[in-house]
């Protein structure tokens, strides 16, 4: 039983760091946003979810139709998904957004509301979600 708790906490860690060196790489290969020096109110959203294992093909399909639309979005800065190479079956989101009212948007529209929809029966367990307000930046050397 502790063997379990301490594989679901060290995934969780694992995954939070994984999200924030994401955010650092992209920073040092593509330099802060034009932007980020105005407002200071860049969002990342970082989620994990475990899949079932029969739904994974469809799981894949449909995140994979949600890439186009939401990079698409005047206020997206990345939005990507991942698999994660450590746990089977579990993928991670990574998004970063110009600000709040960007990500409100992304939250109302058609495709988000059905992934929304459809995400239950695709998930073996809820989805590890966080969202991070990100104050300033700093483009590492």
């Amino acid at each position: 039983m502790k063997s379990i708790l301490l594989k679901k906490k060290l995934s969780s860690l694992i995954s939070t760091i994984l999200a924030m060196i994401l955010i650092c790489v992209s920073f040092v290969f593509w330099g802060s946003p034009s932007w980020a020096d105005d407002d200071n109110e860049l969002i990342v959203v970082a989620g994990q979810v475990k899949v079932k294992p029969e739904k994974e093909k469809e799981f894949i399909s449909f995140s994979e139709s949600l890439i186009s639309p939401s990079r698409a979005e005047a206020g997206a800065i990345s939005y990507s998904f991942y698999k994660d190479g450590t746990q089977d079956n579990v993928y991670i989101f990574y998004e970063e957004w110009k600000n709040q009212a960007a990500l409100d948007y992304h939250f109302q529209t058609p495709y988000f509301k059905e992934f929304v929809k459809k995400a239950p029966d695709l998930l073996a367990e809820p989805p590890v979600i966080k969202i991070y307000h990100v104050a300033s930046l700093k483009v590492l050397n």
